[in-house]
């Protein structure tokens, strides 16, 4: 658990709230008090809270009001009772009221530090549930970047070096978003009223390549009927994107170094030197520093090109993006298409994030155009409908039991595709999530709807999950 977190006592007696507030400030967290309950629905309104402690009789007033009134307030934050009652028929009732746990005055400081870790854990994973589960109501982030702090150092570099001329090698692997980030450079630069020319050179064989970036004259070879305006021509005063620079033969990347020492170049066939305003931005889907390595590329066309080297991470190692990635295609979708589907099921987005993409951005919205389709006439994409690559990934074992229905584990360590601050999800998220089941569960005596109040899910929710893992609850 890592700290400081913010956690609220609210004790009348002033003895028993200075122990508890020393107690935990002294390991390490930010103690917030209060004597009453007003003034602790004011620091339940006011304060960004992560856990409280709240005694069941205060004064005048009573514990439970401020319970209730935390549920409606900060419905994520659990709430430990403090009570001298240590009934079974009060522990019930508290939380049957919602309260995550209770401990009985006198409180040991081993018992309170224990019970303020779990609460935060407890804190942390529902934030981390919602903030996959539910991306309906956010604004999703620009899909090239997304939230991880690798893209966004990222977008910080397209940021500072949009406006300049300074040429941009982007690498990463197919699907990526390499054109979207020379895209985005592109709108950010002084050029962005200008043209934004791309070009794919595996796709064209050399001579081809040749035209195409230089242009060509009438009859500079058989079948050039026509002058033609070359892509260095058409992108003036705007941007030239290479992609897959490392597939240019070695004539070819001698022919683009001579054109970029000064912007001037002939048409093939010509003898008049033209000069072009023009950026050049490059992508690679193999690193260029390998193939100058192998021989395959020129150095010196490399410190041409390249002022700074973007290098895009795949899909697997971003996965936390990926709701935000599902619920921007699906808006798009349904403008597009004019489809009813808005959003993903829980079972559908655990299937999306534990799903290697070896296609990365470029396969998801394939999935997801294809989940659409299917689920026409429908408000979700639920498992069903989505590839038997991806649905078999959703069915594989939890924990160490084995894979199911013969299912293989999916290749490589599962990504930790939640922003937990702490949690750890090294086993997995399916992993993770049966142990959260199973913890409240076990807090609520097998009562499936108090454990659903516990982790922020309705009761159809909780029995899914309880169905879906095999997890054993009382008759």
């Amino acid at each position: 658990m890592t700290g400081p977190h913010t956690i609220l006592v609210v004790e009348d007696s002033d003895a028993t709230r200075v122990y508890m507030e020393r107690t935990l400030a002294a390991a390490g967290h930010d103690v917030i008090t209060a004597a009453n309950v007003p003034d602790g629905a004011r620091q339940i309104e006011s304060n960004a809270l992560d856990l409280a402690f709240i005694d069941l009789r205060l004064g005048a007033g009573d514990g439970r009001d401020l319970l209730a009134h935390a549920q409606n307030v900060a419905p994520d934050v659990p709430v430990i009772v403090v009570t001298a009652n240590d009934t079974a028929a009060s522990a019930i009732e508290l939380l049957r009221r919602g309260a995550y746990d209770y401990v009985v005055k006198p409180v040991e400081p081993e018992d309170l530090l224990r019970l303020a870790e779990r609460g935060i854990e407890l804190c942390t994973a529902r934030r981390a549930l919602v903030n996959l589960r539910d991306v309906r109501g956010r604004d999703a982030p620009n899909w090239d970047v997304g939230e991880t702090t690798r893209m966004k150092m990222i977008d910080t570099l397209v940021g500072k070096f949009a406006p300049t001329n300074a040429g941009v090698l982007i690498q990463g692997e197919s699907g990526t978003g390499k054109e979207v980030v020379a895209r985005s450079l592109h709108a950010r630069s002084k050029r962005a009223e200008g043209p934004f020319i791309a070009v794919n050179c595996a796709a064209l064989p050399e001579h081809l390549l040749e035209s195409e970036l230089f242009g060509h004259e009438k009859g500079a070879f058989t079948g050039a009927v026509a002058t033609r305006r070359g892509l260095l021509e058409l992108a003036h005063e705007g941007t030239l994107f290479l992609d897959e620079l490392t597939s240019m033969s070695p004539e070819m990347q001698a022919k683009l170094l001579r054109a970029l020492q000064e912007f001037r170049f002939r048409r093939v066939g010509g003898h008049k030197e033209l000069k072009v305003d023009v950026r050049v931005l490059s992508a690679s889907n193999r690193s260029v520093i390998e193939a100058i390595g192998a021989g395959d590329f020129r150095e010196d066309l490399f410190f041409r090109l390249c002022v700074v080297t973007l290098e895009l991470p795949p899909l697997r190692e971003r996965a936390v993006d990926l709701p935000f990635f599902v619920a921007q295609m699906l808006a798009e979708m349904r403008e597009e298409m004019g489809t009813t589907v808005a959003s993903a099921t829980d079972a559908a987005m655990w299937a999306l994030c534990r799903y290697r993409w070896p296609g990365n951005i470029r396969e998801l919205r394939n999935v997801i155009e294809r989940a659409v389709i299917l689920a026409t006439g429908e408000e979700h994409i639920d498992v069903v409908h989505l590839p038997e690559v991806v649905r078999a990934v959703e069915t594989q074992a939890v924990g160490a039991g084995g894979p199911p229905n013969g299912h293989a584990r999916a290749a490589g360590p599962l990504p930790s595709v939640l922003p937990a601050d702490g949690l750890d999800l090294k086993g997995g998220i399916a992993a993770w999530e049966r142990s959260l089941v199973v913890q409240a569960l076990d807090r609520t005596d097998g009562n499936q709807s108090g454990a659903a109040r516990l982790l922020g899910l309705t009761r159809d929710e909780i029995r899914y999950r309880v169905e879906k893992y095999g997890i054993p609850v009382p008759a």
